[in-house]
């Protein structure tokens, strides 16, 4: 929305910021919607490790959730560079703010 009492300079200013919020948004969102599929599919494994279901069925848990580790990996990339690009260099974005698991190894012998 552009207000006719704003130069243009000023309105095109206030679209970028705009946008640029727009775009931590989506990136938070993402961010934080993975960070919750890594939650649940951690307590999925734990039960299904409890429940003695069989090694190939909980390694392709592991796998799917090693799979969205990676995807929120990249998602904490994307949300620091985004946060750079807009100017918040000195911000509270650690490694412990959106702190993302470690990588499962999957299970060789038959420990089910």
């Amino acid at each position: 929305m552009s207000n006719p009492k704003n130069s243009p300079l000023d309105n095109l200013q206030n679209e970028i910021a705009r946008e640029k919020f727009s775009a931590l948004r989506r990136i938070t969102e993402n961010l934080s919607s993975c960070l919750k599929e890594l939650d649940t599919m951690n307590r999925r494994i734990d039960e299904a490790i409890g429940k003695n279901l069989s090694r190939q069925e909980i390694n392709k848990m592991i796998k799917t959730f090693n799979s969205i580790r990676e995807d929120a990996e990249e998602w904490r990339y994307y949300l620091t560079v985004t946060r750079e690009a807009s100017g918040l260099f000195h911000s509270n974005l650690k490694a412990d703010v959106y702190k993302i698991p470690p990588r499962k190894k999957p299970i060789i012998k038959s420990e089910k």
